[in-house]
């Protein structure tokens, strides 16, 4: 019979069950898969087992009878003997304390000797009357059964953080290794920290007994024997917790098996991963909820630092016109945007188009020209340099009676800002202050013009149009015949 038939029939818990196989008192036999087959001799065994240990045989006793190295009448006689000293001293205890309160005396005057010498005088015979006529049958010891936790909130912070531990590797690793957050997706995320906890949570219970977040909380886990889980072990309890658990993280099925395993948790069962695993909780602190948060902050702190730090162009500090023609490439390749707008190791575009006399492009298709707003045009770079290294970039042009569309200069100032400035000192090193600087840009006047101070660097644009234009989904069209547009943005070191 399988281990649910066997709990239904003797109406011993399965938890009951495992502990009395880690004792030794049960050996079923195992199917082809594994699986217990217990027989109807296992399942007397077990009814044996249940009714002696509700009369108060110990572990060690029935060890002794199941081997033939004791006699259960004797082994009866010693617990009769037992409870009948048990009910002789409760009515000792009862006897001493009505002399005491009837004595009337207070905690002050009190003289113990007497009452002391009342408590350890030997029993008499007969001492206790009649016991056995009022004798309850005890429940099944609960130090019979694995212990478990069934605090549903601890168990789930502990898992929580486990799984926020390892998205936080992958995504700090992803970043120090020269990835971006930006290009994946949520769900592979959390479906690479499953299977990285997968490996790690094993390992974790095999050489500690415990994981990051359990740890934190007070928990621990070993085998019935209170040796640490062997690998194999760790790793089918990891499987059966996320089906059982988690349901795998499907959608509905997951919501399902969550609430099944709050309400085991809120009705004392162990949960089905946990039947051969003695949980150990220590009583809650304070100091444990406070620890889950610092820990947690310490976590995400560390992530952000990679995710800053994997932000920064390649070139730190002062540098050359190269060097920030190489920051401003890196710039370009981690946005995503157009290769059009790579810059030559002299500072220049890399692919510039011609322009006509009318402001106009050569030479260029209709796909070409749907993307023109991506096309650097009548712009050039300028470097102001001290020394060898660039103080200042400034980028300008000018059109005149452009007859076709034209991109948005401004749009590289920003590029500009971060190639020459995120890998100095003075600019702030996390990922926040920087987006709040980009903001700060971005609702900045760009076509009256503004001078904008920002850590380490002074932004300036001076913008000059006439003409009225509107926006036809390949540039900016101009509705007049006369107009002029010329700019000049200038991103200089505020030493």
């Amino acid at each position: 019979m399988t281990s649910k038939e066997m709990e239904a029939r003797s109406g011993v818990p399965r938890a009951n069950i495992r502990y009395y196989e880690a004792e030794g008192l049960l050996a079923p036999a195992r199917s082809g898969n594994g699986y217990r087959d217990y027989s109807e001799e296992d399942l007397r065994t077990l009814e044996k087992i249940k009714l002696l240990r509700r009369l108060g045989v110990t572990i060690e006793e029935l060890r002794a009878l199941r081997d033939g190295k004791a006699d259960l009448g004797a082994v009866l006689d010693r617990r009769l003997a037992e409870v009948g000293g048990e009910q002789a001293a409760l009515g000792r205890v009862e006897r001493v304390c009505g002399d005491l309160r009837r004595s009337g005396a207070t905690f002050a005057g009190l003289d113990p000797g007497k009452y002391l010498a009342d408590l350890d005088a030997p029993a008499l015979p007969g001492e206790g009357g009649p016991w056995w006529d009022k004798a309850s049958a005890p429940a099944l010891p609960e130090t019979d059964r694995l212990p478990t936790v069934h605090s549903a909130f601890r168990r789930f912070f502990a898992r929580t953080f486990d799984e926020f531990l390892m998205r936080m590797l992958l995504a700090s690793g992803l970043c120090l290794a020269g990835g971006k957050l930006t290009t994946v997706n949520n769900f592979v995320v959390s479906l690479a920290a499953v299977v990285l906890l997968a490996f790690l949570e094993p390992l974790f219970l095999r050489l500690w007994g415990t994981t990051p977040g359990k740890a934190l909380l007070g928990m621990r886990l070993t085998g019935p024997d209170g040796k640490n889980m062997p690998y194999t072990e760790g790793l089918a309890r990891y499987f059966l917790m996320m089906w059982y658990g988690q349901g795998f993280e499907i959608p509905i099925w997951s919501a399902i098996q969550w609430y099944r395993s709050a309400r085991r948790c809120w009705d004392d069962e162990p949960q089905p991963w946990d039947v051969e695993v003695a949980y150990i909780a220590k009583p809650f602190r304070a100091r444990y909820g406070v620890g889950l948060v610092l820990a947690s902050l310490l976590v995400l702190t560390a992530g952000e630092a990679a995710n800053s730090w994997s932000q920064t162009p390649p070139n730190r500090g002062d540098v050359t016109v190269a060097e920030f023609a190489e920051n401003f490439n890196w710039e370009i390749e981690y946005l995503e945007l157009s290769e059009r707008s790579y810059l030559t190791p002299e500072g220049q575009w890399r692919n510039r188009p011609e322009v006509d006399e009318n402001g106009s492009y050569a030479g260029l298709s209709l796909d070409e020209l749907m993307g023109m707003e991506d096309w650097p045009e009548a712009r050039e770079f300028h470097y102001t340099v001290e020394d060898g290294h660039v103080t200042a970039v400034t980028l300008s042009g000018t059109v005149d009676n452009a007859v076709t569309g034209r991109g948005s200069p401004e749009g590289y100032v920003p590029l500009i800002v971060m190639a020459l400035t995120f890998g100095r000192e003075e600019s702030a090193f996390w990922y926040w202050p920087r987006q709040a600087q980009m903001r700060e840009l971005e609702e900045a006047d760009w076509e009256r013009g503004f001078t904008l101070h920002q850590p380490g660097v002074v932004i300036t644009a001076e913008v000059e149009q006439t003409g009225f234009y509107y926006y036809a989904g390949i540039g900016w069209q101009p509705m007049e015949e006369e107009n002029h547009l010329s700019f000049t943005y200038t991103v200089a070191l505020d030493n």
